[in-house]
């Protein structure tokens, strides 16, 4: 008995302590990090849930959001690509954006670098006019284009390879037609200059587009998805204006490769756990954040197909 009782000893001292990690984490704040200025879709998205997050990771969880802002995106993703893996700093990831900017060459990072935590939102894009303008339809803004090319000027939020610029780069492949994009590298100032009337239309993010919209300082001429949001229920899709352009952008949580698999796990769960909140999904109805959960696998391959559909695109037509 006394032997039993010291190979187990031994055993337990040899064995040391069972790691802490997801038990005792997180023991300190963590960092969520956001590759835009304050204000956008993915900023209003971020500082939404953390506080949830906190609420489901426990252990009086305290969670930062640090903006970021810079190179459309390539800042911010970058630092979270190259932070500690262990669960200390995270961020948001903007698809297809994030991955144009990888099969360009232009990033500092690869897809691989990250591990997809969960994805909360999927966000159609829009095409927006002044409330002066003379367009009333998607088939005015081509019909202006067509006499002269390129003379219609489209800003968007993003840069060349952004979501709304490949999206504009198939609408006129789509109408034949040449549009001279112009890009802000934010929803603060591509939204500044459409109301000024500085550029006839502008893309953008639907969620971006609502309160102006619903506030009749623009129109919003044309949606890119589906069917009619039910957030802006008047405004045509792009099909119903005959053109089958459907694109968005997704907005979801990464941390850095080699984040320990139980780490993710808490954090999956808390994401999970607070997107069925009752209090949450009323704040986000309110906000008007249009959701659309996918847990890590999924968004994994939702990543990869992504850049797959993307490197088709390239090889055919590069954006840059």
């Amino acid at each position: 008995m006394k032997t039993l009782t010291l190979v187990a000893a031994l055993t337990a001292i040899l064995a040391g302590p069972a790691p802490a990690l997801a038990q005792a984490y997180p023991e300190k704040p963590i960092e969520m990090i956001v590759a835009f200025a304050p204000g956008g879709g993915t900023d209003v998205a971020a500082r939404s849930i953390a506080r949830y997050m906190e609420k489901y990771l426990g252990g009086n969880a305290r969670i930062g959001v640090i903006n970021k802002p810079g190179a459309g995106g390539e800042i911010g993703w970058t630092a979270v690509a190259q932070a500690k893996p262990d669960g200390y700093t995270i961020g948001f990831i903007n698809a297809p954006a994030i991955n144009a900017l990888v099969i360009e060459g232009k990033a500092k990072f690869k897809m691989s670098d990250f591990q997809p935590v969960a994805n909360l939102v999927y966000d159609p894009g829009v095409l927006v006019v002044p409330k002066s303008s003379p367009y009333t339809s998607l088939k005015d803004v081509v019909e202006a284009a067509k006499k002269g090319a390129g003379a219609v000027v489209i800003g968007t939020s993003g840069v060349s390879g952004s979501s709304e610029h490949i999206a504009l780069l198939n609408f006129q492949r789509l109408a034949d037609a040449k549009f001279t994009p112009a890009f802000f590298g934010g929803t603060a100032p591509v939204r500044q200059a459409v109301l000024g009337g500085h550029i006839p239309a502008a893309t953008m993010n639907l969620s971006e587009a609502l309160q102006i919209a619903r506030e009749g300082q623009i129109r919003v001429i044309g949606v890119m998805s589906a069917e009619r949001s039910p957030y802006l229920p008047d405004a045509p899709t792009f099909r119903e204006g005959g053109y089958d352009v459907v694109a968005g952008a997704t907005r979801g949580i990464a941390a850095p490769k080699g984040i320990p698999a139980d780490i993710i796990a808490k954090l999956e769960k808390a994401i999970d756990q607070a997107l069925k909140d009752p209090e949450y999904l009323d704040a986000a109805k309110r906000a008007e954040i249009p959701l659309q959960y996918l847990a890590s696998a999924e968004y994994k391959a939702f990543l990869d197909g992504a850049t797959s559909d993307l490197e088709a695109t390239w090889k055919a037509t590069p954006w840059k």
